[in-house]
């Protein structure tokens, strides 16, 4: 609220009397502002020699000896978001408020929450959000309407581009993946993972065989040593054992090594797989090394490739078909004079998953 004053405003009326000046007499002047009655002015009166003056106090205008109220509203004073109103002597400026506003005590303009209020027109389960000066009625997340009046109804998400790795499931107002058993969904809410059961429930298969983890399962494999060979402790590769100067036992690979690789379906063609080395009896890789496959099954998708004293095995054509392929390759360590010194045996296991990941 802004009060504000008005210039005085002043009305002067002398009054010029005739005096008789006899002989010695002195003229005496009349206080028509005490003597008067009525008074002569409305608000002030000021008397003068001769005569008196009328006065007006701030917000009024003299006219005559009266005084009347200045309507300064007439002058534009007040903003233009606000409201003149004239008052006695003075005025003030109310602050307009626009529709969905409420004047405070303050004079200021404050938002009026129709949703806390009550006052709101929302139906069904809509949701009723407060906004500046108004309100809106929303579905909660997960639903949408038809129309403007409508209930609000589940979306159906899967049917959208959902990014589930393998499988989405409607809720009401909402979704969620799943996973194939044998895997976990990860923290993203989207992808699986596959649980490594022989770790994390500590599979214990028995003497002379492997707990091979693959994408959604285990499997228990043999993978046994044979007769004159030795488990080493550390590497878990069989050794020979036999004595190096039987005929017999010369002639046999100087370990046995078993490998485990789980894939998902849909590798491509041509894809390295595995890379085989071969060590010698102090653990140190052969550089002048051959590998080859041994009784194999004929038609399996792989390949196998000297790669600088390594074996690559590849692909040959896209995996699809889920299942278990066991390889046996053989690889031949050649002397200086390329006589064979050493040969180690590969047995790998490779399992293809249901599914891509």
């Amino acid at each position: 609220m802004q009060f504000f004053s008005t210039p005085m405003y002043s009305y002067d009326l002398l009054e010029y009397e005739n005096t008789r000046l006899n002989n010695l007499m002195i003229p005496t002047d009349i206080d028509e502002c005490m003597e008067n009655r009525p008074l002569p002015c409305s608000q002030h009166c000021l008397n003068m020699v001769g005569g008196y003056r009328c006065s007006c106090e701030p917000g009024f205008r003299a006219r005559g000896p009266r005084c009347y109220d200045l309507n300064e509203c007439l002058q534009d004073v007040c903003r233009s978001a606000q409201r003149c109103q004239n008052t006695r002597g003075s005025y003030r400026c109310i602050d307009l408020c626009l529709p969905g506003m409420v004047l405070a005590d303050n004079g200021t303009c404050v938002d009026i929450d129709e949703c806390s209020l009550g006052t709101h027109e929302c139906k069904y389960n809509q949701v009723c959000e407060n906004m500046s000066g108004g309100y809106r009625c929303a579905c909660p997340r997960g639903l949408h309407t038809q129309d403007i009046d409508g209930p609000c109804l589940d979306v159906d998400e899967c049917s959208l581009e959902v990014t589930c790795q393998h499988e989405c499931r409607n809720t009401f107002g909402s979704f969620h993946c799943t996973c194939p058993i044998g895997y976990r969904l990860l923290g993203n809410g989207e992808t699986c993972e596959d649980i490594n059961e022989c770790t994390e429930q500590s599979v214990q298969c028995g003497t002379n065989r492997m707990c091979f983890n693959m994408r959604g399962t285990y499997k228990c494999i043999d993978t046994p040593c044979p007769a004159g060979y030795q488990r080493d402790v550390r590497s878990g590769f069989c050794l020979k054992t036999c004595l190096s100067n039987e005929v017999e036992c010369s002639l046999r690979p100087f370990a046995l090594e078993y490998k485990l690789v789980a894939l998902p379906s849909g590798v491509a063609a041509n894809q390295d797989l595995v890379r085989l080395v071969a060590y010698t009896q102090d653990d140190v890789m052969h550089p002048r090394t051959s590998f080859f496959t041994v009784q194999n099954d004929t038609g399996m998708p792989f390949g196998l490739r000297d790669d600088t004293g390594k074996g690559v095995i590849f692909t040959t054509r896209q995996l699809l078909e889920p299942r278990i392929y066991a390889l046996r390759v053989r690889a031949q360590s050649y002397a200086d004079d390329s006589s064979v010194e050493y040969q180690t045996t590969f047995v790998v296991y490779i399992s293809i998953s249901t599914y891509p990941y």
